[in-house]
């Protein structure tokens, strides 16, 4: 007996130090994986980002074995601003994703559910599904509006937001609206005592810069962009690099040509340790006009085939990583709708099992005075026959629907004059709901909105019309006007919902 109790204490003691054990453990992963967050923070802020891709992955392994929550969302986060800085938006957006499935830690921390917002945003923006970037930004601010104390990191998320709606306005060409949010941004820069906000205040400036020289004020333009690389100074950072190439297009555009190549050289030395395809494309393209505008045709061409190697690289990558957002939010709109109709069903069900239960009451009242029952039944097979042919029916037209719609995409694509007239066949009330938009339009703005609501993208349209990527750019900003769309709003989404709407 008693070798039996002395056993079972020393049982009890082994597990209580195992126990003991595992909690040390994974008290120590936390702390260091807290320790590396802060070494992180850092990298992301000052825009290191290999430096940011390696600690990232240590404090993932590291979370991992403890389930450590924190951690997990912070390395999923560094992780997918790396890859926001390599241009590969999906696995950007998939990993801020992976960060933002913590919601309990995320409730707590609404400084890091702001950023993850923002990056998303930013991902959207690059990907030019504007409507979705804006929500994203809008977001990230609602979340920091709550907050009684903000932190700087709070303000400097918060002037970023700001920062990319100006992008996003200078890219429509709305150039009020793009100023507009940089004063906003700008207002709260000067309330930040951050020793590393240099950053924000340098890429503030370059927007300042980007938009005086679209208003063609040269001297504005010049003096922000200086400012700008004041910031930097031999700091590295992807705003730096836009900086130089600003004044670059400023110098080019007063065919000062020997400053525009110095400042174009400039950037180009800032892509040694700085890996952003997007930029490093527009400057080869823009070193390219530069050289066509001294008649170098050699070098001109050298950088013109540089420039569509990544371009058209990017370009090709950049489609597929917008068609799987955009698929991605459907599939999420698709869930969250599914849901809802699942809803639907229980309460359809349950006012359905009451009236089945009053019927049958009603019936067995029936029965009781003998009334005839006979009638009821014959109702109801004539109800379930009804029911089970037009199941049948659907599914015929739904057949039919699909084989239309693969008819009509090839039409498009082979440019077949027989394309709008077949269309308006599958879709019967697509002309009439356009022409209460708009009178005016004319038959070949009705076939471009054609293409617009069957999915096809700019580039394509252009392909498959025979066109200029810029004409179509026109046209679709015409058309906009026409339908006077605000410009946040997703041409394609809109125009489907409007269409589809009952």
């Amino acid at each position: 007996m008693k070798i039996i109790y002395f056993f079972s204490i020393r049982l009890v003691l082994i597990m209580i130090l195992w126990s003991c054990f595992f909690h040390a453990q994974n008290t120590n992963s936390s702390l260091e994986a807290d320790r590396l967050i802060k070494s992180t923070e850092q990298f992301y802020i000052t825009g290191k980002s290999n430096n940011v891709l390696n600690y990232s992955e240590k404090i993932i392994k590291l979370s991992q074995k403890s389930q450590y929550e924190k951690g997990l969302s912070y390395g999923y986060f560094y992780l997918a601003s790396y890859y926001y800085d390599q241009a590969k938006f999906k696995q950007s957006i998939d990993y801020a994703k992976q960060a933002q499935k913590y919601s309990d830690y995320l409730e707590t921390d609404e400084t890091h559910s702001a950023r993850i917002s923002s990056l998303l945003g930013s991902n959207y923006l690059l990907l030019e599904l504007y409507t979705l970037s804006f929500k994203h930004y809008r977001k990230a601010l609602e979340i920091l509006d709550g907050k009684k104390q903000k932190t700087p990191t709070d303000l400097l998320t918060e002037s970023a937001a700001y920062s990319n709606l100006s992008y996003i306005y200078e890219n429509i060409n709305k150039p009020d609206s793009m100023f507009y949010f940089l004063q906003k941004e700008n207002k709260i820069l000067k309330t930040i005592d951050f020793k590393d906000d240099y950053v924000q205040n340098g890429c503030s400036c370059l927007g300042y810069g980007n938009y005086y020289l679209k208003q063609n004020k040269i001297d504005s333009a010049k003096n922000y962009y200086n400012k700008s690389l004041e910031y930097f100074k031999e700091n590295e950072h992807p705003c730096k690099i836009e900086s130089l190439m600003g004044l670059g297009n400023l110098y080019a555009s007063q065919k000062n040509y020997s400053e525009a190549q110095k400042f174009y050289d400039q950037a180009l030395k800032n892509f040694d340790h700085n890996n952003f395809p997007d930029i490093l494309s527009e400057l080869y393209r823009k070193i390219a006009e530069l050289k066509i505008s001294q008649g170098i045709s050699g070098e001109a061409k050298y950088y013109q085939d540089l420039y569509l190697k990544i371009h058209n690289e990017l370009d090709e990558r950049m489609k597929k990583e917008r068609d799987f957002a955009l698929n991605q939010v459907m599939r999420e709109e698709k869930i969250k709708h599914d849901e809802e109709v699942k809803n639907t069903w229980r309460t359809t069900f349950i006012i359905i099992s009451l009236l089945i239960i009053i019927t049958g009451f009603i019936i067995y009242l029936l029965k009781k005075s003998k009334h005839k029952t006979q009638k009821t039944i014959e109702i109801t097979e004539k109800l379930i026959k009804e029911k089970e042919l037009q199941e049948q029916e659907s599914n015929k037209l739904k057949q039919q629907l699909n084989e239309a719609f693969d008819e009509i995409i090839q039409l498009a694509k082979d440019n077949n004059p027989s394309f709008y007239t077949r269309f308006q066949e599958v879709y019967p009330k697509f002309q009439a709901k356009m022409l209460k938009l708009n009178e005016a339009f004319k038959p070949s703005e009705l076939t471009f909105a054609a293409y617009i609501y069957l999915g096809f993208t700019t580039k394509e349209i252009a392909d498959y019309t025979f066109k200029a990527v810029k004409t179509i750019e026109n046209n679709r900003y015409n058309f906009r006007k026409k339908i006077n769309l605000s410009p946040e709003k997703d041409l394609q989404i809109w125009l489907r919902n409007y269409i589809d709407a009952e």
